[in-house]
């Protein structure tokens, strides 16, 4: 429930931490934090300097900021006390070592998933991705598989924000929504290069106890070794994993109805 009363000092300070978060390593620059979130220097330097004592960012010899360890301790925390992740990880490792691919585990944030957990395939070739990055719902395995269960008001919220394409075949509109459609009869959902160009992934929801998608996992492949075909393979194995995290936090799937005796 929202209370109303917002602090413009607060949110201005998140957003300076997520500019220094999609940085990557070169960090930012004062006048780039500056610039990025539309403030005088001497604002984003007063700002700064607080998240500076707070340990939130770091500065660097070339005066570059960066997130800093105070950040990566709560992180931390919250992924060690995660209850979905927890129940999730050995499904996880299973699935890598069935599939030979890597395996993600994210969560619904507003239009995106946020990768929570990650096992990394063995292979020489593999993805490049990381834990706390945001991919968007609409064109991604993880992101089709909780749309697709999400309930119809939530889903229209979401959908009607606009959805750009990330590839060629990325879908939107009557198309996006057909498939989802699909996802939600067959289970899963795959991204055949909808997000990356050359990545194919199949994903599938993980159910609460109230029957709401709170997370998905997927996995993930340079599209060349990985086909539409290994995907719908690899579902049956998948699903029974889904069900199982499903269970371990607390979701009952619903009992198909018994089928009548003739009179």
């Amino acid at each position: 429930m929202k209370s109303g009363r917002k602090s413009s000092s607060v949110d201005k300070a998140f957003e300076l931490i997520s500019a220094v978060s999609g940085s990557g390593q070169s960090g930012m620059t004062l006048g780039e934090l500056a610039a990025h979130t539309g403030v005088a220097v001497s604002t984003a330097h007063r700002y700064a300097i607080s998240l500076l004592e707070l340990g939130v960012l770091e500065r660097d010899a070339t005066g570059a900021f960066r997130l800093g360890v105070t950040l990566i301790t709560l992180a931390g925390r919250y992924l060690e006390e995660d209850g979905l992740r927890a129940a999730a990880q050995p499904y996880l490792a299973e699935l890598v070592e069935i599939s030979g691919e890597t395996v993600h585990l994210g969560v619904p944030v507003g239009q995106h998933i946020v990768y929570v957990d990650k096992v990394e395939s063995a292979k020489s070739v593999r993805l490049v991705s990381r834990i706390g990055s945001r991919v968007p719902l609409h064109c991604t395995a993880m992101g089709k598989a909780v749309l697709a269960f999400l309930d119809e008001p939530r889903r229209a919220e979401i959908l009607a924000v606009r959805t750009e394409p990330r590839t060629p075949r990325s879908l939107t509109g009557d198309a996006l929504l057909a498939e989802l459609d699909t996802v939600r009869d067959q289970g899963f959902a795959i991204d055949d290069e909808e997000n990356e160009e050359g990545v194919r992934c199949i994903g599938l929801p993980i159910m609460n106890a109230s029957g709401r998608p709170v997370g998905a996992f997927s996995v993930s492949a340079p599209a060349g070794r990985f086909s539409v075909g290994d995907c719908h393979r690899l579902a049956p194995v998948a699903l029974g994993m889904a069900a199982d995290i499903g269970r371990r936090i607390g979701y009952a799937a619903p009992r198909a109805p018994r089928a009548r005796k003739p009179a």
